[in-house]
């Protein structure tokens, strides 16, 4: 026969009991305090920074919407706080397809107020003349992404741009604030309401508020802006190979050659 516990063993087996017991209601305090500070100093901080900034600027605002994770978050709370601020989408012509869908899709979904903006001429055009772009030299960038939208805010007398930019996406970013006043190059004030978010926040508001995404996420795309931008490192174009081919095809073909082209000759193999 099986020995009986002890009143030793059956007063440490009761403790442990215990022990558990409150460790699952500590857990459960935890989470919920977890979820009081996301709300109380991210979400609620957000809301706050955009109605500053529509007492600022009287309303006098826009938002710039890229498509992606970060500019929707940025874009709902925006729309929250005021339904009428200006939507910007800056076509840089070498955007995915599926952003552009996407983009034309929420729009018609949410009903915002859309204004699209573009350089003059093709990004590639551009790239048969000036060459591909280097991180010495990202000559790309004020004409295809910045010009167009400050053109679009000059025109229409707007003072400030929202954006969904965050001091965790580079080193370069880490002094970020909620009001930014340009130091040099176009003079474009930003107001950044989630700049002191993490990827796991902005995912986290994402699901909460059930919002529709870029479907380049699900693909395993982390960043959707240019599809052939040679600052994207080579696992941006073993995954392009697979799920754009064609895309990748003419990338092959285009003159002068793409610099990931040139060092992954055996990417297709």
């Amino acid at each position: 026969m099986l020995c009986s516990k002890t009143e030793l063993e059956i007063e440490v087996a009761k403790k442990r009991l215990i022990r558990q017991f409150k460790h699952k209601i500590t857990e459960k305090q935890l989470l919920e305090a977890n979820q009081k500070i996301y709300y109380d100093f991210r979400v609620n901080q957000a809301m706050e920074i955009i109605k500053m900034a529509n007492k600022i600027f009287q309303g006098n605002l826009a938002v710039a919407f890229s498509g992606g994770k970060d500019s929707l978050v940025a874009l709902h709370i925006t729309l929250n706080v005021n339904p009428e601020t200006p939507v910007i989408f800056n076509n840089t012509t070498v955007n995915f397809p599926e952003t552009i869908k996407y983009v034309k899709d929420l729009q018609k979904e949410w009903g915002f107020n859309l204004y699209v903006t573009r350089h003059k001429t093709s990004f590639l055009k551009e790239v048969k003349t000036k060459g591909w772009a280097t991180h010495e030299n990202r000559w790309c960038c004020k004409p295809f992404k910045d010009q167009p939208a400050f053109n679009f805010l000059e025109e229409n007398a707007i003072d400030a741009e929202i954006t969904g930019t965050t001091r965790t996406e580079s080193i370069y970013r880490r002094s970020l604030t909620p009001f930014r006043l340009p130091k040099k190059g176009l003079k474009i004030i930003r107001i950044n309401p989630i700049y002191d978010w993490n990827y796991w926040e902005v995912w986290k508001y994402i699901k909460e508020n059930k919002l529709p995404y870029n479907p380049l996420y699900d693909k395993g795309y982390r960043r959707i802006g240019c599809w052939c931008c040679p600052l994207n490192g080579p696992s941006h174009y073993r995954r392009l190979r697979k799920t754009h081919p064609k895309l990748y095809q003419f990338l092959q073909k285009f003159e002068p050659k793409h610099p990931y082209m040139m060092k992954l000759k055996n990417l297709s193999k």
